[in-house]
């Protein structure tokens, strides 16, 4: 599958095999989803990786269909009606599958420990279903949170509750917790104090540099002379036409709108007509159609390109080429929680960063990166400046220049050394109760 939701994942596995571990992968054959990427797929594979599937077919996963994207308003409802019958989530009917399956690569393969990631939490059911059966440690990763993810749905106080009583569950079993950032980490504690704070560890989202290194190597040849670096750097990161582009990566669900993002390029080219042919705004991943007629209302259509769905490694190619990178995360209760995976792709790319998001935890991850401006999500006059400078520091030729130390935070290869630290921890005192 593609979609943003897939690579924390997908890179652990690409890389844990540079610190010891081998990682065989329990998952389903998927059929209808919103995307597929099969260069993440092959990332994968080449690293040695087997992939089981529940569904029995090849790993190829060429039975893969892509489906339409439904209206936001649509696919919210259709969430909630699932969120209200199924708990914890729609793959509860997979667990079982999951478990047997689960079973066979454990009792062939020799596997020595279990790691599980959710969402989807029906993950963490069947891992703990598995730790039992077996009696081998459990490590689970939250990509998000459970019971406070704002995406979750509790029609009555009985299903919050019910969701409760699941975690708890899963939080006794589990042998190592690892959440994305520190509020996550923090939101565990204050409801199951049970958890003690060496147990839960944070290993943030990341880039994997592999996915720019195409992008500059040709620079990388040259090796560290300024003079002949900057020719070569103007070369690779602008367009042949020359046009300032700003570019958004991934798809706008769950409320995320592009519409004041687009008031606010709107009213920079009425604050400054030259500029209209002078800026694209680029839109690389499934884009609503809604919007589309939406821009063609505010009369900018000449200067948006929607790329759509494309693999990982071409969306990788767009951002190096990109001038600015634009991303939002909408206002809501639980907007704090957010660090999206797209922000640390965005540091991957290392270009300035306009960042159209509430107090959190990505705006302190923002605030450290440097070459950014922020706005509040719906500020469209704020948008419209921050564009306008941005413009006028890549026409003179002084954009700003991230922070390297930060942007080296947040290498997947060494996040997955963290990942592999945690693991080692784990097998050591479990091999150690073991003795006792």
């Amino acid at each position: 599958m593609g979609m943003g939701g897939v690579q924390r994942t997908a890179k652990f596995a690409k890389y844990l095999h540079l610190y010891g571990w081998q990682p065989y992968v329990l998952t389903v054959t998927p059929k209808l989803y919103l995307a597929s990427d099969l260069c993440l797929l092959s990332e994968v594979e080449k690293a040695g990786v087997r992939v089981y599937r529940t569904g029995g077919s090849e790993s190829n996963g060429n039975s893969h269909k892509v489906v339409k994207f439904k209206h936001d308003s649509n696919r919210k409802f259709l969430s909630n009606l699932s969120q209200t019958f199924l708990i914890p989530d729609s793959k509860i009917f997979w667990k079982s599958k999951a478990v047997e399956l689960g079973s066979r690569i454990i009792q062939d393969e020799g596997i020595e420990l279990i790691y599980a990631t959710a969402p989807p939490y029906t993950d963490f059911l069947a891992a703990c279903e598995l730790k039992k059966k077996f009696g081998l440690p459990l490590v689970l990763d939250y990509r998000d949170s459970w019971i406070d993810c704002p995406n979750n749905y509790y029609p009555t106080p009985l299903h919050k509750s019910r969701h409760s009583k699941m975690e708890t569950e899963v939080l006794k079993s589990a042998d190592k917790i690892i959440t994305i950032n520190d509020r996550i980490k923090e939101l565990i504690h204050l409801r199951y104090p049970f958890v003690k704070d060496e147990d839960v560890k944070v290993v943030p989202q990341g880039f994997d540099p592999e996915d720019f290194e195409p992008q500059i190597s040709q620079i990388t040849q040259i090796g560290s002379q300024i003079s002949q670096i900057e020719p070569m750097i103007n070369q690779i990161t602008q367009k042949e036409n020359k046009k300032f582009r700003l570019t958004y990566s991934g798809s706008f669900l769950n409320y995320y709108t592009p519409k004041h993002f687009l008031d606010g390029l709107k009213l920079a080219f009425d604050k400054r007509p030259e500029l209209k042919d002078k800026i694209e705004a680029c839109f690389v991943g499934t884009f609503p159609n809604e919007y589309s007629e939406y821009i063609k209302k505010l009369g900018i259509e000449g200067a948006v390109n929607i790329a759509g769905y494309v693999e990982h490694s071409v969306c990788a190619k767009y951002l190096a080429e990109s001038d600015v990178l634009w991303m939002m995360i909408n206002k809501t209760e639980r907007s704090d929680l957010h660090s999206t995976g797209k922000l640390y792709e965005y540091f991957g790319a290392g270009k300035p960063i306009l960042a159209c998001v509430p107090e959190g935890v990505a705006r302190k991850s923002l605030e450290s990166y440097g070459a950014v401006i922020i706005t509040e999500p719906g500020d469209v006059n704020a948008i419209a400046a921050a564009i306008l400078e941005f413009y006028d520091k890549f026409e003179k030729g002084v954009m700003p220049v991230p922070n390297p130390e930060v942007k080296n935070m947040y290498d997947r290869r060494l996040l997955a050394g963290k990942l592999a630290e945690v693991l080692d921890g784990v097998l050591v005192h479990s091999a150690e109760g073991a003795k006792v």
